[in-house]
């Protein structure tokens, strides 16, 4: 019967590949799912709200829409490609703890830019245009539309916006089904709100510039 030599290390046990096995596991799956559990979690303090969160502006220059967001799974792929050319040349054992903790931050990073979002939003709710707040802004309609409902947002229509003293036009989605009558060229007053670390958000629109006593 042949004798094994106890210092021979060059197999890795069943144990140590398991182990590593779900190592990987963790590091492939769970910061993304940490990303889902905190969009989640934002999700269900909105719908707690008895109000309607105000209505954010992004500048037609800036990922809106589907795209809003999207760019940590861009960077992941893009990750991942770089990992494979470099674990072709290098090694596997020598690149990973550098591909893990990039990907890990990568997820990190999404995750905290959700929150940021929210609270830059936090405090700020959709109540109409009314006499009592700040004077409302006109804003001309240059495109319109129509957005199906998604796991994001529960769709409407999107405006793009030429709004008085802003240089770039803003897409702003409203899901009221009032909205949808909106045609290019009509004009509509807002009554915008800074939020709380930038950006602008509608907290009330109306068809056509209010005229009060």
């Amino acid at each position: 019967m042949p004798s094994i030599d106890p210092l021979n290390c060059s197999e890795p046990s069943p144990t140590a590949n398991g182990w590593t096995s779900q190592r990987t596991a963790w590091l492939l799956f769970g910061p993304p799912a940490f990303m889902v559990a905190v969009r989640w979690l934002l999700q269900l303090a909105d719908d707690r709200q008895n109000s309607v969160p105000a209505l954010s502006l992004s500048p037609v220059s800036t990922t809106a829409g589907t795209l809003d967001l999207l760019w940590p799974v861009a960077l992941a792929l893009a990750l991942l490609v770089a990992a494979g050319l470099v674990i072709h040349r290098l090694g596997w054992r020598r690149v990973m703890p550098v591909i893990g903790a990039a990907w890990l931050l990568l997820w990190l990073a999404g995750s905290g830019a959700l929150v940021q979002r929210h609270l830059n939003r936090q405090g700020l709710f959709l109540q109409g245009v009314t006499a009592s707040a700040p004077a409302p802004v006109k804003a001309r309609v240059v495109t319109t539309q129509f957005k199906p409902a998604s796991l994001r947002s529960l769709g409407g229509t999107e405006l793009v916006l030429q709004i008085d003293g802003l240089e770039i036009p803003n897409r702003l989605l409203i899901g009221d089904a009032g909205a949808a009558s909106f045609k290019p060229g009509d004009t509509l007053a807002l009554q915008l709100a800074p939020g709380r670390f930038g950006g602008l958000f509608v907290t009330g629109w109306q068809a056509a510039p209010p005229v009060f006593p």
